[in-house]
C-alpha cells in the first residue's frame, strides 16, 4: 500500500511538472521577438501628426502576440486582493450597457479570451510591471504592426475586413471579438489584432509634432504631456482609422469600452 501511494505521489508530481512546463512554454511563445533594425515610421500621405515619415532604429524587443485578455488581467487583479486600495484602483470599469462586455469580474469567467477593456493607462502599466515587462513604445508598436514596408494595414494594403471594426460583416458586429479571431489580419511578424478590436495603450506621451524631432534610435516619446498614445483602432472605428500609422490619444486615467493593451519587453543582448 505504501509503495502504491508513493508511486501515485511521484506520478502526480511529474504530471504537474509537465503541465507547468507546457504552460511556461505556451506563455513564452506568446511573446514575439522583433529583431533589431531600422524601419520607416509615420507617413507623408496621411494625417498631419503622422508626418513626416522618418527612419528609426530599434534594438531587439519582444511584444505580445495577443492583446492582454480578461483571464490574464483577472490573475493580476486577484493578486491584489490583500491590498484593497490597489485592487480597487486597478479594477476595470463595468459596462452593463454592453452585454458583450458586462461587469467585472464576472466577464473574466464569461469572456476569458476577450481583450480586457475598461482599464486605464495606469492599470495597463501596473499589469505589465507585475509581469516583469512594460508597455511598448509607440515606435515599437508601429514596427510590430507594419514591418519594414509601408503597409497600410498589418496584413498589407488591401482594404479587407481582416479585423474587427465598425464596417460590419466581420463576424463580430458591434461587439468585441476574442483575441486571435482574425488570422488573416496578422502583421508581418505574425502578431494578431493590431488593427481593430481594441485600441492599445502605448508608453508614450502624445505630441502632434513629435515626428519632426524624433530621436533616430529607440524613441520614447515626449518627456511630458497630457495624453497617452493609443494605437490600432477598435470595434467602434471604421477601418480607415485602424491603419498602422494612425495616431490617437486619451487621458491616461480614462477607462473605456474600446481600449486595452498588449505588453512588451526589451530583448537581452544575445537575442539578436
Amino acid at each position: 500500500m505504501k509503495i502504491r501511494l508513493l508511486f501515485s505521489t511521484i506520478l502526480f508530481i511529474l504530471s504537474n511538472a509537465i503541465l507547468c512546463n507546457v504552460f511556461a512554454q505556451k506563455t513564452e511563445n506568446q511573446m514575439i521577438l522583433i529583431p533589431a533594425g531600422t524601419f520607416t515610421m509615420g507617413s507623408d500621405r496621411r494625417a498631419d501628426d503622422e508626418k513626416p515619415s522618418h527612419k528609426v532604429y530599434l534594438t531587439a524587443y519582444y511584444i505580445g502576440k495577443y492583446e492582454v485578455t480578461n483571464a490574464e488581467y483577472h490573475e493580476f487583479w486577484m493578486s491584489l486582493q490583500n491590498n484593497k486600495a490597489k485592487a480597487t484602483l486597478h479594477t476595470p470599469e463595468d459596462f452593463s450597457h454592453h452585454p458583450h462586455i458586462g461587469q467585472w469580474p464576472e466577464r473574466a469567467k464569461k469572456y476569458p479570451n476577450h481583450p480586457v477593456v475598461g482599464v486605464s493607462w495606469h492599470d495597463a502599466k501596473a499589469y505589465a510591471e507585475w509581469k516583469g515587462m512594460r508597455l511598448p513604445t509607440e515606435a515599437e508598436w508601429e514596427k510590430a504592426a507594419r514591418g519594414y514596408t509601408d503597409r497600410t494595414f498589418p496584413w498589407g494594403n488591401a482594404f479587407e475586413l481582416f479585423a474587427n471594426t465598425a464596417d460590419g460583416n466581420d463576424g463580430y458586429e458591434n461587439r468585441i471579438a476574442p483575441v486571435g479571431s482574425y488570422p488573416k489580419g496578422k502583421s508581418f511578424f505574425g502578431i494578431m489584432d493590431m488593427a481593430g478590436n481594441v485600441w492599445e495603450w502605448t508608453a508614450d506621451w502624445y505630441s502632434d509634432v513629435y515626428y519632426y524631432h524624433t530621436p533616430k534610435q529607440n524613441p520614447e516619446g515626449p518627456n511630458v504631456g497630457s495624453w497617452r498614445v493609443v494605437r490600432g483602432g477598435s470595434w467602434i472605428d471604421k477601418l480607415a482609422r485602424c491603419t498602422t500609422t494612425f495616431r490617437f490619444y486619451l487621458y491616461p486615467t480614462l477607462k473605456t469600452s474600446f481600449v486595452g493593451f498588449r505588453i512588451a519587453k526589451t530583448a537581452e543582448p544575445n537575442n539578436k
